[in-house]
């Protein structure tokens, strides 16, 4: 949107969320047409990357460079899932740090379900913050983030992240 001058020159706030709403999730130069306007601004706390806390949305994970992802599960509850959105590797660097800093990474989901990974994982496994489901949204019970860990056990993935906790080495 960078042609576009939202609030500075006079551009109605109505068209800004119109044009927001109709936003295609742009992953890393590849457009996947996935609606996101019904999470899209849902905010994600990030605690411990920084010195405070912050949020981001799926919008800004999906303007970040992105990769698709399909999985299956170990078990037929998890199934077959198919993820868009950044890497973890991808998210750490935006804020100029790797996932080898951090002795813990934890994702907490809304449902109060949660999954912490250490060194091993992190170097082992690739994780993708899924923004969206192939070229579709992301289902009412994985919004407004899906955890997926490539070759990771399924139960490893997380579905409705709000929340990640950065916990550094020493």
């Amino acid at each position: 949107m960078s042609s576009v001058m939202c609030g500075r020159r006079r551009v109605l706030p109505l068209l800004c969320a119109l044009l927001l709403s109709l936003a295609l999730c742009a992953c890393g130069g590849t457009t996947v047409k996935a609606d996101i306007s019904a999470y899209g601004d849902t905010e994600i706390v990030i605690s411990g990357l920084l010195e405070e806390d912050f949020t981001v949305t799926p919008y800004e994970l999906a303007a970040m460079e992105c990769t698709s992802l399909t999985v299956t599960g170990t078990t037929q509850k998890a199934g077959t899932v198919s993820v868009v959105g950044p890497t973890l590797e991808t998210f750490l660097a935006a804020y100029g740090k790797s996932v080898s800093e951090f002795k813990r990474i934890r994702f907490y989901g809304s449902d109060d379900y949660y999954k912490g990974f250490l060194p091993e994982a992190l170097e082992k496994y690739e994780f993708v913050l899924g923004v969206a489901n192939g070229k579709n949204p992301l289902g009412e019970t994985e919004q407004p983030v899906h955890l997926v860990v490539s070759g990771g056990e399924s139960n490893s993935w997380v579905r409705m992240v709000v929340r990640i906790e950065f916990e550094y080495t020493t």
